[in-house]
């Protein structure tokens, strides 16, 4: 599996879990999947930016492929906003639904891009070997994070 793949399974499996959220009305429910969603989208931003977006900024020095970089890393950011705000309501509440659909808006917008125009610059810059050494890596990084994480008690 390359990095194209690897990153493309992540986006569907977020995307399935949001669109599975969309779907409970019980906030006994919807939590533990919140929970799951915060926990793969800020480990899927991490990880990415650590590996995929670092080997893109080292391969290339063009403007435009900085500034693609620096805007999807911005969207990583405004993502986390989000996030943030959405465990600050409460998760049975209109308000918090809505901003829920703000950031599934936000997250497919970022993935669309993402998956078109990032993808093909880095194929442009990036050998075949070098995308398969990516998902090896950022797997790898993943592994790592998850057992530096403490685990949650209760």
């Amino acid at each position: 599996m390359d990095i194209y793949a690897y990153i493309t399974r992540d986006h569907r499996r977020v995307a399935g879990l949001m669109n599975d959220l969309m779907s409970i009305r019980l906030p006994a429910i919807r939590q533990p999947l919140f929970d799951q969603i915060i926990d793969e989208l800020t480990l899927h931003n991490d990880s990415e930016e650590r590996t995929f977006y670092a080997a893109l900024e080292h391969a290339t020095q063009t403007q435009a492929m900085n500034d693609k970089l620096e805007h999807a890393e911005h969207e990583h950011h405004e993502i986390k906003a989000l996030l943030h705000v959405l465990k600050r309501l409460s998760i049975g509440s209109e308000e918090w639904m809505e901003k829920f659909g703000e950031l599934k808006f936000a997250v497919e917008q970022h993935v669309a891009e993402e998956e078109s125009t990032v993808f093909d610059k880095a194929k442009m810059v990036l050998s075949t070997l070098d995308a398969h050494r990516l998902a090896l890596s950022i797997e790898a990084l993943k592994q790592q994070i998850r057992q530096d994480q403490p685990v949650p008690v209760g």
